[in-house]
């Protein structure tokens, strides 16, 4: 049995943090869903396919999780944290924060907080640039949207892996191959903006949680942006559709006209030099709102 079965008691011992295993996954579902968080257990699985946890333990039992990726040499995300909260405000948080984080000094960090920003995080080297908003609800049938001049969309797929990355690299400045290649994997629909330059921007539709989410969504300009958003949002009509975006307040103010409310917010905190996007390939929605 594991306590995701039974019950866990708060008590004084010390925590012992170890590596996530395959058989951690059921007690991380069941804290995701006691936070009422979509994750389905086939998503903490390819989660941690692509990259790494650790877990809390208490005599034991699991009382704690997090995750974390590192995108080749420079790069790593931290995300997933979750602290049973019968032993919460027991440090426990941060401990899994400093063993997610341990070895990570010469690459930058990236990770995603919601509520209360604590004192540790800034103790650890992180800084607050930026909010991300959470968008959510049944799509509605999307308008036909314009498109920048001499651009066009087409359907992508597995045979645009390698130039996904690479448009995805340039928005966000770190290789993350597991991560299109998963998507893709998952996907209900990928659109490339094709130029006559080249290509300028992709987005992707995946299952996940309680329906789809869109991201990365990959473009240009607002303008491009939209027009990928609402040709994917017109694939799972009805639905449940999910975004995470940048703060951005043309893109923000149309997507309820796709039927999605703003349901939270996390700040973006970042440890090392931020990474400047190289145009035309800027980032108007996440991959996901753990990994960023």
């Amino acid at each position: 049995m594991n306590s995701a079965q039974h019950p866990v008691h708060a008590t004084e011992h010390l925590p012992v943090i170890r590596p996530m295993v395959l058989s951690d996954l059921p007690v991380a579902l069941s804290l995701s869903e006691a936070e009422r968080w979509p994750h389905r257990a086939s998503d903490w699985k390819t989660l941690l396919a692509m990259g790494e946890g650790r877990v809390a333990a208490v005599e034991g039992a699991v009382v704690g999780v997090g995750m974390r990726w590192l995108w080749g040499e420079r790069g790593a995300t931290v995300g997933l944290v979750i602290v049973n909260p019968a032993f919460r405000e027991r440090g426990i948080g941060r401990s899994l924060l400093e063993a997610l984080c341990a070895g990570l000094d010469r690459r930058a960090v990236l990770l995603h907080a919601a509520g209360i920003i604590h004192g540790f995080y800034g103790s650890m080297g992180f800084e607050r640039i930026g909010e991300i908003h959470q968008y959510e609800g049944k799509a509605l049938q999307a308008p036909l949207m314009p498109l920048p001049e001499d651009t066009r969309l087409r359907p992508g797929g597995r045979n645009d892996m390698q130039l996904l990355v690479e448009m995805d690299e340039r928005a966000g400045g770190v290789v993350r191959e597991k991560l299109i290649q998963a998507w893709l994997r998952h996907s209900i629909g990928t659109v490339v903006l094709d130029h006559p330059d080249g290509p300028q921007g992709f987005a992707i539709l995946r299952r996940f949680g309680r329906g789809a989410t869109i991201g990365p969504v990959i473009a240009p300009c607002p303008m491009a942006a939209k027009a990928m958003i609402a040709h994917l949002a017109g694939l799972v009509t009805g639905r449940t559709l999910r975004l995470d975006v940048h703060a951005h307040g043309e893109l923000e103010e149309w997507l309820p006209g796709l039927g999605l409310s703003r349901v939270a917010d996390a700040a973006v905190l970042f440890r090392g030099t931020p990474y400047s996007p190289v145009r035309p390939f800027l980032s108007f929605a996440l991959a996901d709102k753990a990994i960023g």
